[in-house]
């Protein structure tokens, strides 16, 4: 994972904690200040608004008892695994899942995401390869490699059971894929998996406005499909808005398709 983090461009953040910190929170908020290059900025009793304002700031990094938020025009984010529970859920009772299915996923795979978001889909690929697979997902946003690689580190919930060993087992590189394929091994993964950000919310998922708003969107360019097949070793897969514009555009064959979204596959060379 990626510890030298450099400041979101073009985004004014800063660090700051919850109203009332403990100790321990503000050590915890100069510490991120200075993994992630951003300033501390004092609460003072402001509010976040106030700050923003005060500051001339886009948004903040606020560290909290449990972890920390990102907040941007009124709106908060927090790590959550939004669709993954209920996905897996849907596994535990022998239901079959799109994306498993596109990916032809089975124990011990190694399974590379190329564009992590909140990383649900990560979560449920770790699932399904088990202790034995591996399962590595790159997004371009230091912001949102930050928050998913702590929030998947603490986040606890009881149910599913399979959940929590799932989300530990990823690994949360901030990467843009581009720079990553190039430098990548052949044969280095199973599968490679793109799902780049749809220019409109397909489902009700918890805080998908701000995650729009911080990713780098952008489907991959044919020079980046020709590097992710040199380095999978069984297929390339993409994830598209119905009935599928860009995947017939980038040549993908379509292999699994749902109420609201479609799935294409390239072999691997």
């Amino acid at each position: 994972m990626q510890t030298n983090r450099e400041p979101e461009p073009q985004l004014a953040f800063a660090v700051t904690t919850s109203a009332r910190p403990s100790p321990r929170e503000l050590a915890r908020a100069h510490c991120l200040a200075g993994e992630t290059g951003y300033r501390y900025v004092p609460r003072t009793h402001r509010s976040l608004a106030g700050m923003a304002a005060d500051e001339r700031l886009t948004g903040l990094i606020v560290v909290e008892r449990g972890n920390f938020s990102l907040w941007v025009a009124g709106r908060c984010l927090r790590y959550h695994p939004n669709m993954a529970k209920l996905r897996l859920l849907a596994l535990e009772q022998g239901k079959h899942d799109i994306l498993v299915d596109a990916l032809q996923l089975k124990l011990g795979d190694r399974v590379l995401d190329c564009t992590c978001g909140l990383g649900a889909d990560a979560i449920v690929a770790a699932c399904k390869v088990g202790a034995t697979g591996r399962v590595r997902t790159l997004e371009a946003s230091p912001l949102l490699a930050l928050l998913v690689e702590r929030g998947m580190a603490c986040y606890v919930i009881d149910d599913p059971p399979a959940l929590v060993p799932a989300m530990r087992r990823v690994e949360v590189l901030n990467a843009d894929y581009a720079d990553y394929l190039r430098c990548e091994a052949d044969n280095a993964w199973d599968v490679v998996y793109f799902d780049p950000m749809f220019s409109e919310t397909i489902a009700d998922a918890q805080g998908l406005d701000l995650v729009r708003y911080l990713a780098r969107g952008g489907s991959p360019s044919p020079a980046d499909l020709g590097e992710a097949r040199r380095v999978a070793r069984r297929r390339v897969v993409m994830k598209d808005r119905r009935p599928g514009y860009a995947l017939a555009r980038l040549g993908f064959a379509k292999v699994e398709e749902g109420r609201r979204v479609c799935y294409g596959a390239l072999p691997a060379w």
